[in-house]
C-alpha cells in the first residue's frame, strides 16, 4: 500500500447520533447532509476555491466552486476544515509569514457566504493550524506560539473570543498543534511537550473564560496528543504514535531509525467520578511511521466508534466491547485509482468520504463508503469550469476567462453533467457532422459511458440532443471513438467487453422533440468486440477498425476492414498488419488514416493508401485490395517511445505524427511533432522534430489547408502555421487546464475537430467538458 499523507484519526457516527452532532474533517474536505465540500489552495496563477458537491439519487456531482480571493498563495488555505450545520470555517495557518487566518462561512439558502475572517494576533504564529467546532464554538489552534483561542457565535455580529495559553511552555511544544471541543470542554494537545514526549490538556468554560481542568502525560511514549477524538461517552481519544525519521534526526540520534521504531499505542482518556482526569491503553502500538505530518485528526462527538488510518493497513473502524477496544473492519487500496487513500477522511451520518490523493495528477478522488466500510460510490475531485455555459469569453491579454489562451476565443462551454455524464464520467474523443439537410452542424462527444449528441449550429448556446449508451453488456472505458460516413455514426470502444460498433443515423437528430433524448443503435457490428479505434475513409465507403481485440478476426490489432456501403449491413472484408512494427509482432496499429491517395507519388494515384500509428513505427499499405493489402514501408526514428496517431496534409506529401510517450520519457526538450515527407511511399523520411515551448504530451492532431490543431493534454489545444511544412510556427493556443501546469502527463485536451465551415473547432477536455472555440483572423 502506498505511503499515506500521516497518521490520521476520525470518528464513525451512528445513526443515533448523525442529525445532531457535528461534522468534521480531515484537511481540506468535510462531508455534510448530502454535501461535501473540498478546498482548493491558491495557486501564484488561480484564486483558492470552495468546490462544492451535492449528491442526488445517490450520484455525487459537482454544484458549485466559490472562488476566495482573499486566499493568497502559499496561505496554506484548507490545512483544517471544519463543518458544523450551517457553519463552515477554513484556516490557512501560512498566511502572512505564518501568522495565519480562518475564514468563516454561513449557509443562506441557496449556498454558502463569508461571515467573517479571522486573524491572530501579532503575537500568533500558526493561527488555524488545528481547527474544531461544535455548535457555535469554534477553536483555533496556534502552536507556533502555545496558544489556542476560542470563539463563541464565530460569523456573528458579536462574537466572544478567549485565549488559553499554555502553562509554563517550552518554546517548541506545539501546544495548539491539535484541538478538539464538545462544546463544553477544549481539549488541547502539546506533541512535542517535554522533549517530544507529548501531553493533552482539558479546559473547561468559566465566568472568568477557560480554566485547566486536567494535564496527561503519557511516559516512554513519543508525541502524545497529536490528534485527538471526543467520543460521545465524553472520553477522547489520542495517539502516541512515536518519532518519524526527521524527528529522530532532529534529536541528534545516530544511525538509521526502523519502522518499527516509530510506533506507539492509541490512548483513551477518560474522566473519574472525582473530576480527575486519567489515560489508559485503546490499542497497543498499531501506529506506523510518520515520514509525513502534514495531516490534521478528525474529531466528532458521537458514539463508541473511530476509524483510524495506517500507513500499511488501511482504514481500520474499531468499536468498543466493554472496556476493550476491538479491531471491527477495514478497508484498503483496491487499485491504482485509490493512490493515497485516507490522505483526508469526512465523516457524516452512516457515510465515510475518504480523499485517494493520487489519481487525476494529485487533484485526487474521493471513495465513499456504508457504516461497514464497503465502497458504495467514487467521486472525481476535477477542475471545474467556472464560466457560465452560456457565455463567450475572448482572448485579450493572454487570457480568455480564467483559461490561459492566445489567438483563440472560447465561444462557449458546456460541463461533463450537462453532457450526460455522472459523478465518474469523463471525456475522451470527439468528431463532428454537418447535416446536409439542414446544415445544421453537431459535435458527437464520446464519454466513458456513451456518446453525447450536441447541436452547435449556434456555438454561443449549444444545446445537448441526447445520449446514446455505451452497447447493453459493455463496460465503461477510458477511450472510446467516433468516426462518421453517409450521415451515420461508427463507434467503438476499448478495453470494453462486448461492445462492438455501434451504428446511429444522425438524420435521427432532426426530429428529436424532447431533449435530451435517450438514443439506441440502429445496429452492433460484432465482428469485434473492443477496439481503440475507428478510421473511415468517407471516399471509399470502408471502416478500419485498430487495436481489436474480442471475438474471432481482431486482425493482430492492425486493420479490421469493414464495408459500410450499407450502414445497417457492415460486412467484413479483410485483414491488414504489419507484423515488422507495433511491440507485440502482431502488427498492432494505434491509429491511422486512410486516403484515396492523391499526392506525387504517380505509382499510387487513387490506390487506397493507409498511414498506420504502429506503436513503434509508421506503416504504410495499399488496401485497395481489401483481399490482398500490400505493406509499403514501415520506418521508425530516434527516442520512439509510441508512435501514436498522425495526419496528412491535403496535398499528401507530408505526414505529422505524435509520439505521446516520449515526452515522460525525460529524453527529449519540449513537446515532440514528427513531420515525415511522404513523397515517396515506398520510403518515407523523417523531414524534421519539432518541439514546442512546453513539456505537455501530445495527443490528437489534425491538418486543415496551412493549419495544424494539436491536442496537447496538460496545455490544451495548440495551432500551428505550416505553410513551411519542415518548419511549425505556434500562432495560437487555448488552455482549458487551470490548476496543472503544463507537464508530461494524461490530463487535459484529449481531442478536437476543426473541420466546421463556420469555423467552430469542438475540443475535449478530460476532466472538464466539451469547448466550442474560434480561431481569430491571422491574415497569414
Amino acid at each position: 500500500m502506498r505511503l499515506l499523507f500521516t497518521f490520521l484519526l476520525c470518528l464513525f457516527v451512528t445513526e443515533t447520533f448523525a442529525q445532531e452532532t457535528s461534522q468534521r474533517l480531515s484537511p481540506g474536505m468535510v462531508l455534510g447532509d448530502g454535501e461535501l465540500i473540498s478546498a482548493q489552495p491558491a495557486t501564484d496563477e488561480y484564486s483558492a476555491a470552495l468546490q462544492i458537491f451535492h449528491q442526488v439519487d445517490g450520484e455525487w456531482s459537482h454544484s458549485n466552486t466559490l472562488l476566495v480571493s482573499e486566499a493568497a498563495p502559499g496561505s496554506a488555505f484548507g490545512q483544517s476544515v471544519v463543518l458544523d450545520g450551517d457553519l463552515l470555517a477554513i484556516s490557512a495557518p501560512d498566511y502572512e509569514n505564518g501568522t495565519g487566518q480562518v475564514f468563516i462561512y454561513q449557509r443562506n439558502e441557496t449556498d454558502w457566504t463569508m461571515a467573517a475572517i479571522e486573524t491572530g494576533p501579532d503575537t500568533t504564529s500558526g493561527f488555524g493550524s488545528a481547527l474544531d467546532l461544535y455548535g457555535d464554538v469554534l477553536v483555533i489552534g496556534a502552536p507556533g506560539n502555545n496558544s489556542v483561542h476560542v470563539i463563541h457565535g464565530p460569523g456573528s455580529d458579536s462574537p466572544s473570543t478567549y485565549t488559553i495559553l499554555a502553562d509554563m511552555p517550552g518554546e517548541d511544544d506545539g501546544f495548539g498543534g491539535s484541538v478538539a471541543t464538545d462544546g463544553e470542554h477544549v481539549y488541547v494537545g502539546a506533541p512535542n511537550r517535554d522533549d517530544l514526549a507529548g501531553a493533552v490538556y482539558v479546559f473547561s468554560h468559566s465566568e472568568d473564560g477557560y480554566v485547566q481542568e486536567g494535564e496527561l502525560t503519557s511516559p516512554g511514549n513519543y508525541r502524545f496528543g497529536r490528534d485527538l477524538l471526543v467520543l460521545g461517552s465524553g472520553n477522547v481519544i489520542s495517539p502516541a504514535p512515536g518519532l518519524s525519521l526527521r524527528d529522530r534526526w532532529q534529536r541528534g540520534e545516530e544511525g538509521p531509525l526502523r519502522v518499527t521504531d516509530a510506533t506507539g499505542p492509541v490512548l483513551e482518556l477518560m474522566k473519574e467520578d472525582a473530576g480527575v482526569w486519567s489515560t489508559s491503553v485503546a490499542l497497543d502500538s498499531l501506529i506506523s511511521r510518520l515520514a509525513m505530518s502534514s495531516g490534521r485528526s478528525i474529531t466528532m462527538q458521537a458514539g463508541e466508534t473511530f476509524l483510524l488510518v495506517n500507513e500499511y493497513t488501511g482504514l481500520n473502524k474499531y468499536t468498543k466491547d466493554g472496556d476493550t477496544w476491538i479491531l471491527n473492519t477495514s478497508l484498503v487500496e483496491s487499485d491504482d485509482t485509490e493512490g493515497g487513500l485516507g490522505s483526508a477522511i469526512a465523516v457524516h451520518g452512516d457515510q465515510v468520504a475518504l480523499l485517494a490523493s493520487e489519481p487525476n495528477y494529485g487533484l485526487g478522488a474521493v471513495v465513499f463508503t456504508d457504516a461497514n466500510l464497503n465502497r458504495t460510490g467514487r467521486l472525481s475531485m476535477v477542475q471545474e469550469v467556472t464560466l457560465a455555459s452560456s457565455g463567450p469569453a475572448d482572448c485579450s491579454d493572454g487570457q480568455a476567462g480564467q483559461f490561459g489562451c492566445s489567438n483563440v476565443d472560447m465561444l462557449s462551454f458546456v460541463s461533463i453533467k450537462d453532457l450526460g455524464g455522472k459523478a465518474n464520467t469523463s471525456l475522451n474523443d470527439i468528431w463532428g457532422w454537418t447535416d446536409p439537410e439542414t446544415g445544421k452542424e453537431y459535435t458527437l462527444v464520446g464519454r466513458t459511458d456513451g456518446t453525447a449528441f450536441v447541436d452547435i449550429t449556434n456555438p454561443a448556446m449549444p444545446v445537448f440532443i441526447g445520449d446514446l449508451p455505451l452497447t447493453e453488456g459493455a463496460n465503461p472505458s477510458t477511450w472510446r471513438d467516433i468516426k462518421v460516413y453517409n450521415d451515420h455514426a461508427f463507434i467503438v470502444a476499448d478495453n470494453a467487453g462486448p461492445h462492438g460498433m455501434q451504428v446511429f443515423d444522425l438524420r435521427t437528430l432532426r426530429d428529436v422533440q424532447e431533449m435530451p433524448a435517450d438514443f439506441s443503435p440502429l445496429t452492433v457490428y460484432d465482428g469485434v468486440s473492443s477496439a481503440h479505434n475507428i478510421v473511415i475513409n468517407e471516399a471509399s465507403g470502408y471502416a478500419y477498425i485498430v487495436g481489436a481485440s474480442g471475438n474471432e478476426e481482431t486482425c493482430g490489432g492492425g486493420l479490421h476492414m469493414v464495408n459500410l456501403m450499407d450502414p445497417l449491413n457492415p460486412q467484413f472484408a479483410g485483414c491488414f498488419s504489419d507484423t515488422e512494427t507495433g511491440r507485440s509482432g502482431t502488427g498492432y496499429s494505434h491509429d491511422a488514416q486512410c486516403v484515396i491517395y492523391d499526392g506525387p507519388d504517380t505509382r499510387y494515384q487513387n490506390h487506397e493508401i493507409c498511414f498506420n500509428s504502429n506503436q513503434t513505427a509508421l506503416s504504410i499499405a495499399d488496401v485497395t485490395d481489401k483481399e490482398n493489402p500490400i505493406a509499403l514501408s514501415n520506418a521508425s526514428y530516434p527516442g520512439v517511445a509510441y508512435a501514436h496517431q498522425g495526419w496528412l496534409t491535403e496535398d499528401h506529401t507530408f505526414y505529422y505524427m505524435n509520439d505521446e510517450i516520449d515526452e515522460m520519457s525525460g529524453n527529449i526538450d519540449g513537446t515532440r511533432t514528427l513531420v515525415w515527407d511522404v513523397i515517396d511511399l515506398e520510403d518515407p523520411q523523417l523531414a524534421g522534430e519539432y518541439y514546442s515551448g512546453n513539456t505537455s504530451s501530445d495527443h490528437n492532431l489534425y491538418i486543415q489547408g496551412d493549419y495544424m490543431y494539436q491536442s496537447n493534454y496538460a496545455s490544451g489545444l495548440r495551432i500551428f502555421d505550416i505553410s513551411d511544412r519542415s518548419n511549425p510556427v505556434e500562432v495560437g493556443h487555448f488552455d482549458m487546464v487551470t490548476l496543472i501546469p503544463d507537464a508530461p502527463g494524461f490530463i487535459g485536451s484529449w481531442s478536437n475537430y476543426p473541420y466546421f465551415e463556420s469555423g467552430t473547432i469542438a475540443v475535449t477536455g478530460i476532466d472538464e467538458g466539451l469547448f466550442l472555440l474560434k480561431k481569430r483572423d491571422l491574415g497569414l
